[in-house]
């Protein structure tokens, strides 16, 4: 819960996965009225995600961003405050009113409600546009609209991210993120098969709801102890080699620190192949070769 302040605030609400270009024009616009009122720069969003509660999902992996990467990028923009509500059917059948006066109000002191430009809220989303405006001349709060941000025509959207990332467009998906698209998660202990065929990989234990591209090889960046560095990164099976369920590794390229239970955040910029099988081992191992030779390469051309 967000501490109440006398000066009040100026806040936006919403779902907020991904923290798209979209978002991120909200999110200006809350962060320079904020600072020209003196108010506080205040998001409320939710956990969990709205759809998982009302069943509207056909994959558990969905989110774009975890509590906790959503939380870092916010508070990279500027913002003071960001409230989390948990989702639940109860709060899902509140009417707008109701919310506002809960959570805006009595929370957060809202002197100015910034929305999207197909903002709804509310049971049965009715809260438009129009219903805030009547709620806020009742209240007392203003509400500002911000234009949708359009990207080939077409706007922004965490829809549109998720669609880019599932086909394994992550060019598309950057572009839609305003940088690339990245997989967060600890380091744990492998079976060593990297390691003998010489290029040793950092297995990652990822949050069970986060997003991943299809099965294959990417170029990318492994972002640990504070350092950015190359890393040719595989999503799969590891058909050649066997093993027990889909795997996130990098090789992460000129780094063989032991980082076992560090905390590593994948970027990843281009999809190179999908995951295949291969004859042998030397065979896997040639490929592999040939692929970081690629990913060096593509990497330091950009």
């Amino acid at each position: 819960m967000v501490r109440k302040t006398v000066r009040g605030s100026v806040a936006t609400v919403g779902v907020f996965d991904g923290v798209h270009l979209g978002h991120l024009r909200i999110l200006e616009v809350v962060s320079s009225r904020a600072r020209e009122a003196g108010l506080i720069a205040a998001v409320l969003t939710f956990d969990p995600h709205p759809d998982e509660v009302l069943g509207k999902l056909d994959s558990r992996r969905f989110l774009l961003t975890t509590q906790h990467e959503k939380k870092l990028l916010l508070a990279n923009l500027g913002v003071d405050a960001a409230m989390v509500v948990e989702f639940t059917p109860a709060l899902a059948g509140l009417d707008t009113g109701s919310f506002v006066k809960k959570y805006l109000l009595n929370s957060l002191r809202v002197r100015e409600l910034v929305v999207g430009h197909d903002f709804r809220m509310g049971r049965d989303r009715i809260g438009d546009r129009d219903l805030l405006s009547s709620l806020g001349a009742r209240f007392g709060f203003s509400v500002i609209d911000v234009d949708a941000v359009l990207i080939d025509g077409v706007p922004v959207s965490s829809t549109r991210v998720r669609e880019a990332i599932a086909t394994g467009d992550m060019a598309l998906a950057s572009k839609l993120l305003g940088r690339n698209y990245s997989v967060e998660g600890t380091v744990v202990k492998g079976n060593g098969v990297g390691r003998s065929l010489g290029f040793p990989t950092a297995n990652l234990s990822v949050n069970e709801r986060k997003l991943l591209p299809p099965d294959g090889v990417y170029a990318g960046y492994a972002e640990v102890w504070g350092r950015t560095l190359k890393a040719a990164i595989n999503i799969g099976l590891r058909p050649t080699v066997g093993g027990d369920g889909k795997l996130v590794e990098a090789y992460i390229i000129g780094f063989g620190e032991d980082i076992l239970g560090e905390t590593v955040v994948l970027d990843f910029v281009v999809r190179m192949r999908p995951e295949r099988k291969f004859p042998s081992r030397d065979e896997l191992r040639k490929a592999i070769a040939i692929d970081v030779d690629k990913i060096v390469y593509l990497l330091e051309s950009q």
